[in-house]
């Protein structure tokens, strides 16, 4: 789908917890809030995503929760609210 890679690129943040010695892959859990103020094109020159780390659960599942904005040329053209990236131990 259009527009998708840029809100699965965000959802990196899924690595800090297992960085930072939670066990499991980085799924997506889910997504608050997500705003389409623009888009990437071909003539885009440069591409920055910024996300910020609101909170890190650790329990059962280890939760990452956080903002992410895109921005085309300095131009923020696309905002998630409350990205949620779980940890899942595979059963083995």
């Amino acid at each position: 789908m259009p527009r998708c890679l840029r809100l699965d690129a965000m959802c990196v943040i899924g690595y800090w917890p297992g960085w930072s010695g939670s066990p499991g892959k980085g799924r997506a859990v889910g997504v608050g809030a997500v705003s389409l103020r623009g888009g990437v094109t071909p003539d885009t020159r440069r591409v920055r995503y910024e996300v910020s780390m609101r909170q890190v659960r650790r329990g059962r599942l280890a939760v990452a929760i956080a903002n992410g904005r895109v921005f085309a040329d300095d131009h923020c053209v696309y905002l998630a609210k409350d990205l949620r990236v779980g940890l899942i131990v595979s059963a083995s």
